[in-house]
């Protein structure tokens, strides 16, 4: 009986004291931070990348340039030669060579009074052959009228005939002073002269005034000159 008694008075003593003592369990368990204030959540920072088509292609801008125009001092100026006017040659067209070439050719001779050539014979090629120039020498009737005088030559092989060459353009010829028409012909005159071992030297002579109109022409001379491969000598 004392031993309930002595159960019952403990108990009392401990409720009384519960109430000034701290709760134990809350001393040892840890203790849980506030929740944080409300902070603004930070977004990524984003780089935008303009549209760009890979396939395009690049259009060149084209960029003009306009020169501005030379400007020459009066010193400078002084230092220019004066230069002659320049006459224009006369155009011969192709009706024209092609007349020189035709059979029923000029058999007279129209404004000149004759035809001199200083070698019958030019040779080519090296050797020991002297004649590598023939001048040839117009004159011409009316001088005064007679602005210009034009040599056409061309090549016929002698043992071929039909193996004609072309006619040349119109060597003009070199006025002197007692009127007469002088030009030095060479190989570099005649068409494809290296394909002829021997050959006659065709020529015609036209003479023109000074608005360039025909004013004479020579007959066809085909067997006075010839053109001759000069053939090298073997020393022994």
């Amino acid at each position: 009986m004392k031993k309930i008694i002595q159960f019952i008075l403990m108990g009392l003593i401990l409720s009384s004291c519960s109430g000034g003592l701290p709760d134990l369990a809350s001393l040892i368990a840890s203790a849980t931070p506030p929740p944080p204030a409300d902070t603004p959540t930070l977004r990524p920072t984003v780089t935008l990348v303009p549209t760009q088509d890979l396939f395009a292609t690049l259009t060149p801008t084209p960029v003009t340039f306009t020169p501005a125009p030379a400007t020459l001092t009066t010193a400078e100026t002084s230092l220019i030669p004066d230069l002659p006017t320049l006459v224009p040659l006369p155009t011969f067209s192709q009706e024209f060579i092609n007349d020189l070439s035709s059979t029923t050719f000029f058999v007279q001779t129209v404004g000149f009074q004759g035809i001199l050539y200083s070698d019958p014979i030019l040779y080519w090629n090296e050797g020991p052959c002297e004649t590598r120039r023939i001048k040839v020498t117009a004159f011409v009737e009316d001088p005064e009228r007679t602005d210009r005088v034009f040599l056409f030559l061309r090549l016929r092989d002698k043992k071929n005939t039909l193996n004609v060459g072309e006619w040349s353009a119109g060597a003009e010829m070199i006025k002197v002073d007692d009127g007469s028409f002088n030009y030095n012909v060479e190989t570099h005159n005649l068409r494809r002269y290296f394909y002829y071992r021997d050959a006659w030297i065709e020529y015609q002579l036209v003479a023109v005034n000074e608005n360039l109109e025909v004013i004479g022409r020579t007959q066809l001379f085909d067997h006075n000159i010839s053109l001759v491969m000069c053939k090298i000598i073997a020393s022994p």
